[in-house]
């Protein structure tokens, strides 16, 4: 019998938010491109995406979570408020290239 991988998940950030929020303020992050196409179909900025994300606090930590192939890597969800609605965003540290890479950027529950 062959077991799935289990995704871990842990109620505390893999990242410090305020280095978080200083790199994506000062441009050290990148989009994937499917998110750079999600967004672009909800006519999203990235304008838009470094607003949400410079202004995320400690209280719109949603939960960090294992990476499927790389048992060492983490990654972080964050639900913030953007006017009326809830958005789900999802990063992960490239310490290589000293910047955040965005996963996912979308409205929470919205397939993207």
């Amino acid at each position: 019998m062959c077991a799935e991988p289990l995704s871990r998940e842990r109620d505390t950030p893999e990242y410090d938010l305020g280095e978080v929020r200083r790199a994506v303020a000062e441009g050290r992050y990148e989009v994937t491109a499917r998110v750079r196409r999600h967004m672009r179909r909800k006519g999203w900025t990235r304008e838009d995406l470094v607003g949400c994300a410079c202004a995320l606090t400690s209280a719109d930590f949603h939960k960090s979570q294992q990476h499927l192939s790389r048992e060492r890597v983490w990654l972080d969800v964050y639900r913030p408020w953007v006017g009326n609605e809830r958005r789900y965003l999802k990063f992960i540290s490239d310490d290589e290239a000293s910047r955040f890479v965005v996963l996912s950027s979308c409205a929470d529950g919205e397939a993207h």
